[in-house]
């Protein structure tokens, strides 16, 4: 399967950018429950600042009290990076 994705090109300063809502709670144990308390902090991914904050502000409801959109880097994951420089230079207009 294939999916094609509009990804915004503000790139907050980091490589590969895409975004997702973090909701902290405070969590100290270390087992299987705390990855999945920690997995329901993180609401995403999205591919613009914009699209999460627009996610955000329509399921508010959702959300604790101080949930926040943050950029994240996907340079370590091999597959997303190169999908995302293989577009960067398909839309260079300078290419």
């Amino acid at each position: 399967m294939q999916i094609t994705l509009e990804v915004s090109e503000e790139n907050e300063g980091t490589d590969s950018p895409w975004w997702a809502i973090i909701d902290p709670k405070q969590n100290f144990r270390v087992d299987d429950q705390a990855v999945h308390d920690v997995a329901s902090m993180v609401t995403g991914p999205f591919f613009s600042r914009e699209a999460a904050q627009r996610h955000l502000d329509d399921a508010r409801h959702h959300f604790g009290k101080n949930p926040r959109v943050f950029c994240f880097s996907g340079y370590y994951s091999r597959e997303y990076k190169t999908a995302y420089k293989k577009a960067e230079k398909e839309n260079d207009p300078q290419t």
